[in-house]
């Protein structure tokens, strides 16, 4: 019987009614009828207190403190979260209240906001504390306790029991139309309860309560006309566990001073209650089946659950290479996994009927080496390719993936998706390379790469894979980024272990404008971490004069020691190295230029090692400043977006005489403009510029070239 309520402090005190109350309630008693109802035959939930320490906190929760007023029903208890008060040991749940300097400690665990359901069957198996003054008590109450109330949301008490009235177990309904000391209850005498683990039930439908005791049903209730003031009960309750000491119900008249509701047995200084498991039956339904879709070669232990039902009988299937350890006619196995994957199936029996449940399970690809292949493309993966948000045309071009695109709304985000084969575990490597090349033609083409695992969750947070600058110099650049920091369970993270799909974002969003274009994928591949050789340079420019070419190249490296020139007098010829320059160098004189046919590469070196070679360009090359470009592919702008200041890169050899911004209407802002090294300037625009897309427009002695940036 629980006395007041849990969370708001009514008192209803009926001290003058109560000795008539437990005459009718011991009258009740003796109508014991013993057996349990069937209906309630699959197993949905339960704890069964395996492990050490504190409860599980995906099932418990606490409530700590005294309340207002020992919550509700002047108890003397504090309620902590402490391990000398609640606890799991030897595969019990141990509440222990526990005395000291006077003040008693003990806990009181719930269920609220973490499970809760609506009809079946409650076990509690448990073992009571001795003692006057004890009162513990394995209940519920209506999910919608706070914003309903007390009692309007209901309550249901499947065990209370108080020390002075030793073995007397009572069940009790608190309603609207009966609270406090309620008229809805009934008892048994259980003698052994401190000695014994018995179990206390109660079986929940749509017309009745009833109350059991190791399967003796004691106590029913099922009023006649069911409203909210006598039936508030068609709605889920979360369960509560907890051990009071003394208050209204629980206090032992002989043992109280001033006036309090403090009866306890002065010689307790400590009392134990024990809970062995709890458990939650409906009525079954529909066979279910879970486990791990996700698992690593050769895990280990693994564990399948279907539906727990009385009298069913179990059939398991595991694929080739899987191994059930344990469990194979029951409704739970152990598996050891193999190297591959493949479908977990259970066939159970019940009742003459056949039921069949199957899960397909995913075995992870765990990288080996340094660096490991995820996908080369010399093959079209059709069934592992989908697009949404534009137009795409895939093809498979000299073991390269061609894809053609056309985007009319870059905010709808347009995007290739390509499906792993399997999941990717990146645990060890943590960085994904991608080789992609274009021209760039149309000046749209604006890539992203995110990530995509198992669960369906996208990386994105504010560090993301950007393609920027974009390498469109029409040879294959391979670009790398560090996923680490985006690993974990936040917002925009992954899981590193079961990734899925990779994402590429394609002429989207505010860096996109509508446009067609062509890029090829060489392959993607994931490494143990960055590179130290530097990346390989880019843009390379032959400006051809009657005795001299003047080499010039964009550096896309940080940590490189310098460059190496090459040359070869053809394309396919064997490249000879004929000089080399220092970091901050971008820009190389061949003394005398020979034959247009004639090609330069660039490699740029560290201590680590060389990089690839940059794009090859010859004297017959066309120069650069014979005709007006917009978004030349040679010239670059970053940051961008910026949020003020930026840099314009370009060939050494490109002779630039004015820098201008212009808006979308054709007002050119005038700006400040600072001689960085060879080939780059810095870029101030004025204070207070507007947002919004701008032209940096470059006035060179042949030419203007034109490049968008977004100011923001």
């Amino acid at each position: 019987m629980r006395l007041g309520s849990p969370y708001r402090c009514l008192l209803l005190l009926m001290n003058k009614f109560y000795k008539a109350f437990l005459t009718i309630v011991t009258c009740c008693a003796a109508s014991t009828v013993f057996g349990q109802a069937t209906g309630y035959n699959e197993l949905v939930w339960s704890d069964e207190f395996e492990g050490e320490g504190l409860p599980n906190p995906t099932y418990w929760g606490y409530d700590l403190g005294t309340g207002q007023g020992g919550w509700g029903n002047n108890e003397v208890q504090s309620y902590t979260n402490e391990t000398a008060n609640v606890r799991r040991t030897g595969g019990k749940l141990v509440i222990e209240a526990i005395k000291q300097n006077g003040n008693w400690t003990s806990a009181r665990i719930h269920t609220q906001g973490k499970y809760n359901f609506t009809y079946g069957r409650i076990e509690f198996r448990a073992k009571l504390p001795k003692g006057a003054g004890t009162w513990p008590a394995l209940w519920m109450l209506g999910e919608d306790i706070n914003t309903l109330g007390w009692p309007a949301a209901g309550e249901i008490d499947v065990m209370e029991h108080v020390g002075r009235d030793a073995g007397k177990i009572h069940a009790t309904l608190h309603t609207p139309s009966s609270y406090g000391n309620s008229q809805n209850s009934g008892t048994i005498l259980v003698n052994d309860y401190a000695d014994t683990y018995h179990v206390y039930a109660a079986e929940w439908s749509a017309d009745a309560f009833k109350f059991y005791v190791d399967d003796n049903l004691f106590y029913t209730y099922a009023p006649a006309n069911k409203n909210s003031q006598t039936w508030p009960f068609n709605d889920p309750a979360f369960i509560i566990i907890n051990l009071a000491m003394g208050g209204n119900f629980g206090s032992d008249p002989r043992y109280e001073t001033g006036g309090k509701k403090n009866g306890i047995d002065p010689a307790l200084n400590s009392v134990r209650f024990e809970v062995d498991y709890v458990r939650v039956y409906q009525q079954f339904r529909e066979l279910e089946l879970s486990g791990p879709t996700v698992v690593a070669p050769n895990a280990q232990n693994l564990s399948f659950k279907a539906s727990k039902v009385s009298g069913a009988t179990y059939t398991w299937q595991v694929p080739a290479g899987a191994t059930i350890t344990s469990g194979a006619s029951t409704s739970e196995v152990k598996v050891n996994w193999g190297n591959t994957g493949g479908v977990v199936r259970v066939q159970m029996q019940l009742d003459g009927q056949q039921f069949v449940k199957e899960i397909t399970v995913n075995t992870t690809q765990v990288p080996q080496g340094e660096s490991f292949l995820i996908e080369d493309f010399n093959d079209l993966p059709t069934s592992q390719l989908s697009s949404s948000g534009g137009t795409f045309d895939f093809a498979q071009e000299e073991g390269a993936l061609l894809v053609n695109y056309a985007v009319t709304n870059p905010n709808g985000l347009p995007q290739i998706n390509y499906t792993l084969a399997s999941p990717l575990n990146m645990t060890t490597h943590p960085v994904l390379a991608a080789r992609i090349k274009t021209n760039n033609e149309s000046g749209s083409v604006v890539l992203r790469i995110d990530l995509k695992d198992v669960a369906g969750n996208i990386s994105g947070t504010s560090k993301v894979f950007t393609l920027m600058p974009l390498i469109d110099d029409g040879e294959f650049y391979t670009y790398y980024f560090d996923y680490s920091s985006i690993f974990g369970n936040g917002a925009g993270q992954i899981n590193a272990a079961q990734v899925k799909e990779i994402r590429l974002l394609v002429d989207y969003g505010i860096y996109g404008t509508p446009g067609q274009d062509t890029f090829w994928i060489d392959n993607f591949s994931v490494l143990q971490q960055l590179p130290a050789v530097p990346n390989r340079p880019s843009h390379l420019h032959i400006a051809a004069h009657p005795n001299e070419a003047k080499i010039s190249w964009q550096d896309n490296a940080t940590n490189e020691a310098g460059f190496k020139i090459f040359r070869a007098n053809s394309k396919a010829g064997a490249f000879t190295e004929i000089g080399s320059v220092a970091a901050n160098v971008r820009e190389f004189t061949v003394a005398s230029a020979g034959q247009d046919e004639v090609v330069y590469k660039v490699q740029a070196f560290n201590n680590a090692g060389t990089s690839a070679y940059s794009n090859a360009a010859s004297a017959a090359d066309a120069p650069l400043g014979i005709r007006d470009a917009f978004d030349n592919p040679l010239v670059q702008v970053y940051p961008n977006p910026s949020s003020g200041n930026f840099t314009v890169q370009f060939p050494a050899g490109l002779l630039v005489q004015q820098v201008q911004l212009v808006d979308a209407i054709g007002r050119a802002t005038r700006v400040q403009v600072h001689q960085g090294g060879p080939g780059e300037l810095s870029v101030v625009p004025p204070p207070g510029m507007a947002a919004g897309l701008y032209f940096c427009r470059l006035t060179t002695r042949d030419a203007v070239i034109i490049k968008r940036i977004l100011i923001h």
